[in-house]
Formats: C-alpha cells, sequence, structure tokens
C-alpha cells in the first residue's frame, strides 16, 4: 500500500494539470475568439447576404460560449464537470447553425445539402481546441459529443416527411451505378453510409488526440517527478552521482548497515563570531562557509548529510560503498582546510576577522536509511561510527588541532592506498583518549595547524 508521501508525490502532477486546465480557459477562450473571427469573416465573404450575417451572428455565440466558460472558471462556482457541458453546448450549437434552416435566407439549401457539404469539418475545430484544456477526457468527451450530436441532427431530419435513406431503398447497393447517384443526389436522400464514415473518423480523430494529450500529461509528470527527485538528491550528492541516482526507482536502496567514514567540520567560536552582527550577515556567512564546504565533499565522492547549524555532516561509501572512501574522507577534510585558508585570505584582505574550523574524522558501521514519518522523510546515517566523528571534531578544540582523525580511519586508509603513504602525510599520532559516551579508549591521529596551512598553500 502506498504511503502518504508517497500518494502526495504522485498527487501533485495530477494537482498541477487540474489547475493549469483551470488557466488554460483564458487560452482558449482566446483561440475560439480568433478562430470564430476567422469563420465569421469566411462566412460573410462566402455569403454576403443577410443569410452570412446570420451565420457570422451564431459563430459570435459560438465565442459567447467560451468568453462565458472562461469567467466561471474564475469564480467559486467553477466544477470539473462543467467543461463537459461546455462541450456539449458548443457541439450542439455548431450542429444547430449548420442544420437549422437559415430564417433570412428565402431560398435556402435542404437539409440534404447540409449532410453533403463539409460541414462536419467544423466538429474537428470543437474537438481540436479540446487539446488545450490538457484533459484526455474533456477530448474523448468532445468526440463522443460530436459523433452523438450530430447522430441526433441526421435522426431529426429523417423525421421529416419524404426523408429517405438508402436503407430505405431494397437492394441499394445491386442496383447499376448511375441509378445509385441519382437516388443519392436526391433532395430527399440521406446518405448513412456517409454518416458512419464521419463518426468513425472522428472517434480515431479523438482517440489519438486524448492519447496524445495524455501521453503529454504522463510525459510531463514524469519529468516533473525526475526534477524534484534530482532537486532533493542534489543536497546530498555530488552532480555526477544525481543523474545515475535519478533514474532508479530506489536511488538510496533499502535501509542497511555498512562501513563508512563520516566527517564532522564546524566553525570554531560561531557564537562570538556572531555576536552582535545582523542576521543577515550571519546567514549569509553560514551560506558562504557550507557552500565551500558542500563542494570539497562533492569534489571528493562524498554525500552532505545534513547541516547542523554551523556544522555540517559527511559521508563518504554512501549510498554504496567505494574502494577509497577512508582515503577520500580524509582528502576532503584536507581539502576543507585548504578552502578555509583560502576563504580566510580574502576575508582579511576585506578586513573581516579569520575562520577556524575543526573536523572530526571516524570510520566504522553505521545504519543508512530514510528516517522520519509519511510526511517528511530524510536520508541519514546514524550509529557509533557518527557518534564518534562527532566527538572527534568537538576534540579538536582541547588538543589545539584543526583535524582529529581516528585510528580506525588511518588503518582503513592503510589497506585502502596499500603501501602509499601519501594520504597520511603530515599525521601524528595523538594520546589515546577517551571519548565522552563511549567504553575504552581511541586512538587517533592529529593534523597541526601548522601542516594545515602549508598544505592549503601546496
Amino acid at each position: 500500500m502506498a504511503t502518504t508521501a508517497e500518494a502526495t508525490v504522485t498527487r501533485r502532477p495530477i494537482d498541477t494539470f487540474a489547475a493549469e486546465e483551470r488557466r488554460s480557459y483564458r487560452l482558449l477562450m482566446r483561440v475560439r475568439l480568433a478562430a470564430s473571427a476567422a469563420i465569421a469573416i469566411f462566412l460573410l465573404i462566402r455569403f454576403p447576404n443577410a443569410g452570412g450575417a446570420y451565420w457570422a451572428g451564431l459563430t459570435a455565440a459560438f465565442a459567447g460560449i467560451g468568453v462565458l466558460q472562461y469567467l466561471v472558471s474564475r469564480t467559486s462556482y467553477y466544477a470539473p464537470w462543467q467543461k463537459y457541458l461546455f462541450v456539449a453546448l458548443d457541439l450542439a450549437l455548431v450542429s444547430f447553425i449548420i442544420l437549422y434552416p437559415n430564417p433570412l435566407l428565402v431560398d435556402g439549401f435542404p437539409i440534404s445539402e447540409q449532410f453533403r457539404f463539409p460541414n462536419f469539418d467544423y466538429f474537428y475545430v470543437v474537438v481540436a481546441l479540446m487539446a488545450l484544456s490538457y484533459a484526455p477526457g474533456a477530448v474523448a468527451w468532445a468526440g463522443l459529443a460530436a459523433i452523438l450530436v450530430w447522430g441526433l441532427g441526421a435522426y431529426l431530419a429523417l423525421q421529416i416527411p419524404g426523408m429517405i435513406t438508402e436503407l430505405d431503398i431494397p437492394n441499394f447497393e445491386s442496383l447499376p451505378m448511375a441509378e445509385r447517384l441519382r437516388l443519392a443526389h436526391g433532395v430527399n436522400f440521406i446518405d448513412i453510409s456517409a454518416r458512419v464514415q464521419e463518426f468513425f473518423v472522428m472517434a480515431v480523430f479523438a482517440g489519438v488526440l486524448a492519447a496524445v494529450v495524455w501521453r503529454s500529461r504522463r510525459l510531463v509528470g514524469r519529468q516533473m517527478r525526475a526534477e524534484r527527485a534530482r532537486a532533493n538528491l542534489s543536497r546530498y550528492f555530488s552532480p555526477g552521482l544525481i543523474e545515475e541516482l535519478a533514474g532508479q526507482d530506489e536511488p538510496l536502496g533499502a535501509v542497511r548497515e555498512q562501513n563508512v567514514a563520516v566527517l564532522f567540520a564546524d566553525i570554531v567560536g560561531f557564537t562570538a563570531l556572531s555576536e552582535n552582527r545582523p542576521a543577515e550577515t550571519v546567514i549569509a556567512l553560514l551560506r558562504d562557509f557550507h557552500g565551500r564546504m558542500a563542494s570539497e565533499v562533492f569534489a571528493h565522492n562524498g554525500t552532505v548529510d545534513k547541516y547542523i547549524g554551523d556544522a555540517i555532516m559527511a559521508t563518504f561509501g554512501t549510498p554504496r560503498a567505494g574502494d577509497r572512501d577512508a582515503t577520500n574522507a580524509l582528502a576532503c577534510a584536507r581539502a576543507m582546510l585548504g578552502s578555509m585558508e583560502n576563504w580566510n585570505r580574502e576575508r582579511r584582505q576585506g578586513g573581516l576577522p579569520p575562520i577556524e574550523i575543526g573536523i572530526g574524522l571516524h570510520f566504522g558501521s553505521a545504519v543508512m536509511g530514510d528516517i522520519g514519518d509519511e510526511r517528511r522523510l530524510e536520508y541519514a546515517v546514524i550509529g557509533d561510527t557518527v557518534n564518534v566523528a562527532a566527538r572527534l571534531e568537538a576534540m579538536t578544540r582541547n588538543v589545539d588541532a584543526p583535524l582529529v582523525v581516528s585510528n580506525d580511519t588511518v588503518e582503513a586508509i592503510k589497506q585502502e592506498t596499500g603501501a602509499d603513504a601519501q594520504p597520511l602525510t603530515g599525521l601524528a599520532r595523538g594520546e589515546t583518549t577517551a571519548v565522552r559516551g563511549r567504553t575504552g579508549k581511541l586512538a587517533v591521529w592529529l593534523l597541526d595547524g601548522s601542516e594545515a596551512a602549508s598544505g592549503s598553500q601546496a
């Protein structure tokens, strides 16, 4: 059974289309006014008499229905079913214009001639207009309504005394062609087979058009969901990984436990730094800091797990483990320190105080997956490894080093790199220390400030 969150994600494109469908009535009105004007001009040129003026007036009434529909759509009285009613009114009016005798013409065409003229083509215009509503159901209904209205018109015409069809003539299909043509062109003859052909072609036309609108909605909905997924993933993962993950049904996978490297970076003395500063300045500083740190995380194949005030938590080995996760994490920590040194150089030139950070890094087993409730889910990495990394970051204040790395991380780097000791350059073994909230002591390695500064300038 789908969760509330899943249902909400599924529902959003539907609601978006419903709102867009309602807004589309303005476009429909404009297109209808333009089409009505063109048809009215054509009728006045084709019939430059009072009869043409009568038909042009009815065409104006057709345009008026579109204006009325637009006005109703902007009120609280609007309901989705109304679009079907307005379509029926459109088609009924078109049928009336075509079949009802023009009272301003003394010698008008007999009703049978109206069925011989290509008058049914006007119904295609109405059905095509419905495609602008983004509603495949309305398009299909327009096609069906056109068939029903035109069929009703043919039925009523046949109720006129003297009207006949090929069904009323015995052995009509076996008669000589000349005789069939003579009968078919009689003033009292209405061709049923031609009506069936019109109905069939209209059904195909409306069906194909409805399918096109439906497919367009589906493609747009799929694109909306994909873009939303990419936007959500971009909060955590590097751009190179987003495209790959966005194309998967379960981009983050099931809840699981695996080895990861966890990094915490925090501004030292942020409270004093932000004291008596405008809120806009503080937020701008945090955004700049988070942006710089996240760039380094993504550049080293890491994942931004979360921002915690003036701190950032990153993981390496998520959503899937790699063969250099610990090595990448340490390289990222060095790059963060280098980025901060460059930023501080800019700040000094601008007369601003430098910013110091502390970084803690630990490697070990952690649990990862979505946490939260149905209204809000968040991808998270939790467990002892995360807690230790946070404690190591806090330890940087006591040991006067910008980076504290657990021995577990160092051992993992040795396994990943083999005999290559370059990634561990500058790290010095620190004192084995107790970690708050954890039994036993932890061996750590330190990167002193001078090494961090020289590394940043390298």
